[in-house]
């Protein structure tokens, strides 16, 4: 059975393609906010590839963006290999998609997991309204990835992100097909 260590930004989409991907695994999931200090990522990303080793993974999937500046370093002991983006945005659009959205202008992009999130990353940051505010003043906007097409349930959370930030948001449907495909592609270079 292959291993999945993925951010917990992943986990609703992962548990949502369970039954579309084509190979058993067994789920690991990440604080979503341990990218805001790379030892604490670094700590539970070692504890869980060992796990995952110990219990003797056929390989491990590792979902997650360039979210530390040596994690090709940190997985190169174990059978795992990273999926090809560099960020949770990367990992949900194209970078096609990306860039076409790019010409109206720079935007702060939520999946359902970030709209879980946020209020936790920002805390680990230190950001209040205030300081948030000032971060991401540069952003014209936020983007809601709707890869799980509840944007209108979250109507309030989105609010509330709006509140804190002073960002109006959009929704923009996405299907998990890029998704997919990063973590088939990922477990098939661990079978080469």
């Amino acid at each position: 059975m292959y291993s999945i260590i993925a951010c917990g930004i992943f986990e609703k989409e992962i548990e949502a393609l369970r039954f579309e991907l084509v190979f058993p695994f067994e789920a690991h999931y990440l604080g979503a906010g341990l990218h805001v200090d790379f030892d604490d990522l670094k700590g539970a990303l070692v504890a869980e590839l060992e796990k995952c080793r110990k219990n003797g993974s056929e390989g491990i999937i590792v979902v997650y963006g360039q979210c530390h500046p040596l994690i090709e370093e940190i997985l190169a002991p174990y059978h795992a290999t990273l999926a090809a983006c560099q960020n949770c945005v990367d990992a949900f659009i194209t970078r096609k998609g990306l860039e076409k959205k790019a010409k109206d202008g720079l935007f702060f992009y939520l999946s359902p997991g970030w709209l879980d999130a946020w209020k936790d990353i920002f805390r680990r940051l230190n950001w209040g309204p205030e300081e948030a505010r000032m971060q991401m003043g540069s952003f014209r906007g936020s983007v809601y990835l709707d890869t799980l097409k509840d944007a209108p349930a979250r109507e309030e959370e989105l609010l509330e992100f709006f509140d804190f930030t002073n960002l109006p948001f959009e929704i923009m449907p996405v299907d998990l097909g890029h998704f997919k495909s990063l973590i088939v592609k990922a477990k098939e270079r661990l079978e080469d």
